[in-house]
Parts: C-alpha cells; sequence; structure tokens
C-alpha cells in the first residue's frame, strides 16, 4: 500500500472510530464493549499494598477527565499493545501510531475486515478491547518509592552516580503503566502527582499484563518484568526485523513473512548517521551502563570519556539489544514522549517498556533489515530460503557485507 493510501485510510478509521463512539453511546453495541468472563484478572485486586487505614489519609483520586472519546481510545491503545502491536506512549488520543497498530494487527490476523465495522466485531473481540474496566486504581508501594532517587542531568555528575533513578514517583509511575504525565495527570484530576506517597491509590490505565511489584529502577525488577512478559504477551516466533527509517518503526516477521510485531523508535538525527546496510543483533545487555564519549558532545565541553551507571533514565534505558554496525543499537530511552519526536546519534531508540517486550522475542544473530524508501538499502544479510522482508526493494538479492565488515561479522 502506497504511502497516499495509508494517509487516507488514516482518515477513513478515524471516521469510522468517531461512527462507532457515537453507535456505543446511544447502547446500540453496550455488549461489545465488556471483555469475555474471566479474561483479565482484576487490578486492582492485585495491587493493592496498603490496608484500609493506611489509604484513608489520602484523598481520593477523583473521577477521571477523561471524555468518552478518550475512554474509547486509551482501551484499544492498551488491548493493541497487550497483542504485540505497540501504539506507542498510551495518551488516550487514537492518533497515527494507533492508527497504524491497528491497521496493521487486523491485516495480519483478519485480512480484508474493516477493523472499526461496528457491524463485524471480530477484531475488537479478537483484540479484547475493554471499555469499560480501561481504567483502574493502583496502591503506590514501597518497591515504587525505592525505584526514585536524585536524578542529575549533566554528564560528570551523572557519572558519579551509582544509579540512574526515577526523577519522582510521578515519573516511575507512568512509565509503570506506559503512559504520558498529561494522561496521568487526566485520570487523577484531584492528587497532586508530584507529592505522591507510599499507600496513596490512583488511578491508572490498565495495561495487560498489569505490572506487579517490579519497577525498573529496583535491582531484580527488569528480569521480573522480563519474566513477564514472556508468559503474558502472545508468542511471536520472531525470524527477523524490519527497521523502516522513513516511518520510524520496528517490525517483526515469522519464517513466513507474517507480520507478528510492531513498535516505534527514534532514529539519527543526521541523515549520514543513518545505517546504509542491513544488520544481525551482535550482543545484549540487561541494565547497561553508557560510555559517554567527548567527540560526540563537543558542547559538553569534557575532554574524557565517562561511564554513567545503569538505571531507568540513563541514556540507553533498561536494555541494549547491539547490532554489528559500529556503535548502533536498538534500546531504551530516558524520556519516553521524546519517542520519535528526538534525534539520536545513529541508534534507534524505543520507550523503555516496548524495549524490554522486543527483548523477549529476538535472539543473537537475528537478521536486522533496514528499510529506507527514499534511498533502497541493499541486502547485505543472509537470508534463509523464503525469507522475503517486505519492503524491500524489487529483485533484491543478497550481495554480502561489506568488504571493511566481512572480517568482522566472520568473527
Amino acid at each position: 500500500m502506497t504511502l497516499r493510501s495509508i494517509v487516507y485510510h488514516g482518515i477513513i478509521v478515524s471516521t469510522a472510530i468517531s461512527f462507532i463512539f457515537a453507535t456505543t453511546a446511544t447502547g446500540q453495541s453496550d455488549s461489545r464493549w465488556n471483555s469475555p468472563s474471566g479474561s483479565l484478572r482484576s487490578a486492582r485486586a492485585t495491587s493493592q499494598a496498603g490496608s484500609a487505614n493506611d489509604t484513608a489519609q489520602f484523598p481520593a483520586p477523583g473521577k477521571p477527565q477523561l471524555n468518552y472519546t478518550q475512554r474509547v481510545a486509551l482501551a484499544w491503545q492498551i488491548a493493541l499493545a497487550a497483542n504485540n502491536f505497540s501504539p506507542g506512549i498510551l495518551d488516550g488520543n487514537f492518533g497515527p501510531h494507533s492508527r497504524a497498530a491497528l491497521k496493521e494487527y487486523a491485516a495480519r490476523f483478519f485480512p480484508g475486515v474493516n477493523p472499526l465495522d461496528p457491524h463485524n466485531p471480530a477484531v475488537f473481540n479478537a483484540l479484547g478491547v475493554d471499555v469499560k474496566n480501561a481504567i483502574t486504581q493502583y496502591t503506590i508501594t514501597q518497591d515504587d518509592a525505592d525505584a526514585v532517587g536524585h536524578l542529575h542531568w549533566t554528564w560528570l555528575k551523572m557519572a558519579a552516580g551509582s544509579r540512574m533513578p526515577y526523577a519522582s514517583l510521578e515519573d516511575c509511575l507512568c512509565e509503570k503503566f506506559h503512559c504520558t504525565e498529561g494522561l496521568m495527570r487526566a485520570l487523577n484530576p484531584h492528587v497532586n502527582l508530584q507529592n505522591l506517597s507510599v499507600g496513596q491509590t490512583i488511578n491508572v490505565p490498565n495495561i495487560r499484563p498489569f505490572p506487579g511489584p517490579n519497577d525498573f529502577g529496583n535491582p531484580g525488577g527488569l528480569r521480573a518484568v522480563i519474566q513477564q512478559d514472556k508468559q503474558m504477551f502472545p508468542e511471536a516466533h520472531v525470524a527477523y526485523l524490519t527497521v523502516n527509517l522513513a516511518q520510524k518503526a520496528i517490525r517483526a516477521y515469522n519464517r513466513h513473512n507474517q507480520q507478528v510485531a510492531l513498535f516505534w523508535c527514534s532514529i539519527a538525527a543526521h541523515k549520514a548517521d543513518l545505517p546504509t546496510e542491513d544488520a544481525v543483533i551482535k550482543d545484549i545487555a540487561l541494565d547497561p551502563n553508557y560510555t559517554f564519549i567527548p567527540s560526540m558532545y563537543p558542547q559538553a565541553n569534557i575532554d574524557h570519556r565517562l561511564i554513567i551507571p545503569p538505571g531507568p533514565r540513563n541514556p540507553v534505558g533498561i536494555v541494549w539489544m547491539g547490532l554489528d554496525l559500529p556503535g548502533v543499537g536498538m534500546h531504551g530511552n530516558p524520556v519516553p514522549q521524546h519517542i520519535g519526536l528526538t534525534g539520536s546519534h545513529g541508534c534507534f531508540r524505543m520507550c523503555n517498556w516496548d524495549a524490554v517486550h522486543l527483548l523477549t522475542m529476538v535472539h543473537i544473530g537475528l537478521p536486522v533489515i533496514m528499510i529506507n524508501p527514499k534511498k533502497p538499502i541493499p541486502l547485505t544479510v543472509a537470508l534463509p530460503p523464503g525469507i522475503n522482508p517486505p519492503g524491500l526493494p524489487e529483485q533484491s538479492e543478497y550481495v554480502g557485507p561489506p568488504a571493511s565488515r566481512r572480517d568482522q561479522r566472520a568473527q
């Protein structure tokens, strides 16, 4: 499908969503908004950490200030993310990333079906969209508070610390529930999010899988989240990835060339830093540190390398999937709201939770195919027979890695 038709389809999707909102609001399709019995566990029951006496000292979070359209959009976003097609950061706005995720999920599993046809709920039901329970409550735990610390944003002070923690409980909880600060504020109109405390209950998106007590900022928390993701997300059986540099999208495919996942990323800020060849995943690191290289940041006026300690607000986030391209990898990010908006030095930045989700699907040696519609890239990794990545130039043939890197790949 051409870019023109994708944009046009986005307009059609927006219109269809409005139509479904109206249909549901009048009560003609109310039964469809409920998830199948037993398909979702009670988020509030599993998150309560304090007793009634503990929570009584805090004001109630109040009724979320989301209109019906925003609530429905949030429910769709949660369902898409739970089915391996990420809409990006949750914001209650069914924007371009959400529309693309829905379109690609439907094309993969329900070809020819309009995913927003009110008379054909196949896609809606398969995703498990649950508008009624899109918002739940969560009681802040000591584990959340332990993930918070004093955060510095200057290189020398960062290097002098032992960890790159969350700056506040608001920061921690927005990441834990994969949402923007704006959405969290709208969900809690009567709560001062800059003054949260352990034992306080707030409204949160009812994401799936629902978070346990573990936070990325705590020792062992990352591994616990990885284990939960492996158990709770649909199994993907990934044979290769593609990175579309124009769309800033990472897609996963199985050995039948069927798309099984979608994620969004930031790419190099300067065209000269964009990859010009394909790659394979060379190494994987959990909770990595970051090496500050002076030549990459001349404005910092620092003449020596620095080691930035690990943590969720480390420059590469909490996971690193290194490619066999010098200095290039797919990794997390300390500012999730900036994904797709700011550029990198050549890496592919992702929201931390999406990077962890992708990590559970990949392995060392997995091919990563670069798609650049503006400047087609010849196929420079060998693929098994039958593998034909979508988006490659017509009649692409394996040309082998550049001579300068053949020895490197042989190691």
